[in-house]
């Protein structure tokens, strides 16, 4: 008789449980339609593509302010495939022609005055990019979401809409300053909304992405502001003032020939 009463509990218990929980979720259709969680090695894929394709060139727009001064840059940039980038400044006029390069041999600043062409080590790539708060990785990307971390992908609410998060620790060896990076994108179409850059567990800067607008068939954020968290009221805002992709580009443009041409050109 024991025996069969706790038999008789247990199975009420259960169902008690298994209605509790069905109403939960009728209660919250959300939560019944929450899909699976995408791959990490796609998503990140996604990312690193997301401002080159097979190739790109745009016209950029950088308002860097600090507590001491401002300035506004307007600069043209090329990219092809993961080892090709070049970005060149049109103004103000006394930083005209000053260029940065990646191709397969490194990395090289070209200044026009001089007509030097100077290799950045890569103890440089976290430095400032002319006085920005962008670094010569951010400009250049020379890093690889997917070659350089290790991801993990959660969904998580945030301002009461399912987003998709991505927590990225440097694999061993990796070329990164960051211990941790938070990545928080649209869930739908994996836009990046916003990126947390992490020392230890000290937050120091932020990036927010904005103004999406589709480029090509592609949704792409075309304002990307950057707020260090140690420097209060400073930031970078760079804007895409035009951007295209899978546009045709010669190798040529990526070697110093190239670059001095293009730098040269009024």
């Amino acid at each position: 008789m024991t025996s069969k009463r706790s038999l008789l509990l247990a199975s009420l218990a259960l169902a008690l449980s298994l209605a509790a929980e069905s109403a939960q979720v009728r209660a919250d259709p959300e939560r019944a339609a929450e899909p699976a969680v995408p791959s990490a090695d796609e998503v990140m894929q996604h990312l690193d593509r997301l401002y080159r394709a097979d190739s790109s060139q745009g016209r950029v727009t950088m308002e860097i302010t600090t507590d001491r001064w401002s300035r506004t840059l307007v600069l043209d940039t090329w990219s092809k495939g993961e080892d090709y980038a070049l970005a060149v400044i049109r103004s103000p006029a006394r930083e005209r022609g000053t260029a940065t390069l990646r191709n397969p041999r490194g990395l090289w600043n070209y200044a026009p005055r001089a007509d030097r062409l100077m290799r950045i080590p890569a103890g440089m790539m976290s430095d400032s990019w002319m006085g920005s708060h962008f670094s010569n990785d951010d400009v250049m990307r020379e890093t690889s979401w997917e070659d350089d971390y290790d991801t993990q992908l959660s969904w998580v609410r945030q301002n009461d809409r399912r987003v998709l998060r991505a927590v990225s620790t440097p694999k061993p060896g990796a070329p990164v300053v960051w211990t941790r990076v938070v990545t928080y994108m649209r869930a739908q179409d994996w836009v990046p909304l916003r990126t947390d850059y992490y020392d230890g567990d000290t937050r120091v800067r932020t990036m927010r992405y904005s103004q999406i607008e589709t480029v090509d068939g592609r949704p792409v954020p075309t304002r990307l502001e950057l707020i260090p968290h140690d420097q209060p009221g400073e930031r970078t805002v760079m804007s895409y003032e035009d951007l295209e992709f899978d546009v045709s580009i010669s190798d040529a443009l990526f070697t110093p020939r190239g670059l001095r041409r293009e730098a040269q050109r009024r």
